[in-house]
């Protein structure tokens, strides 16, 4: 009894899993652009790789905890390729706005909480606000990527 009570628990499981997996790449042969073509929309967590005019989430690129946007792009190695371009700037532009955040705010803590030698405190926190100030320019290249991925996504569906 416990063994079919767990082999359903196991199937109900692993179908909740694959329902939650995001949409992979339409075939090409029967999509129109306005069914399949890629855009992107921008979250306040990262960008979205949506698909057609119902704008169908399929991918996200996040700003701080970044993942593959790469299953957007199935079959198109020119866009696979600027996605992966993409999500390797974006990590070292996270790993730089994440470091920043925490130096500037452990210096702020500190600085505020002690009443002296706050000036090692102080000069933490301005080389955290400098470090995500820093990761502005890398985190803008990697959104440049990724729109370069959605163009050469794109361009299958002029011909």
């Amino acid at each position: 009894m416990l063994r079919h009570v767990a082999i359903a628990l196991a199937c109900s499981v692993a179908m909740c899993i694959e329902s939650k997996l995001p949409a992979q790449a339409a075939p090409i042969a029967r999509c129109s652009y306005d069914t399949c073509a890629l855009s992107i929309i921008p979250r306040l967590s990262g960008l979205d790789v949506v698909r057609g005019a119902s704008e169908e989430r399929i991918a996200t690129l996040g700003f701080l905890a970044p993942t593959s946007v790469n299953r957007a792009f199935l079959g198109n190695a020119a866009a696979e390729s600027h996605a992966s371009r993409a999500l390797r700037i974006r990590r070292v532009a996270s790993i730089m706005t994440d470091l920043g955040g925490v130096l500037a705010l452990s210096g702020a803590l500190h600085a505020a909480a002690t009443r002296t030698g706050r000036s090692a405190s102080i000069a933490i926190s301005l080389g955290g606000l400098t470090l995500v100030g820093a990761s502005v320019l890398p985190q803008f290249a990697a959104d440049a990527e990724l729109s370069r991925a959605v163009r050469e996504y794109n361009t299958q569906f002029a011909r």
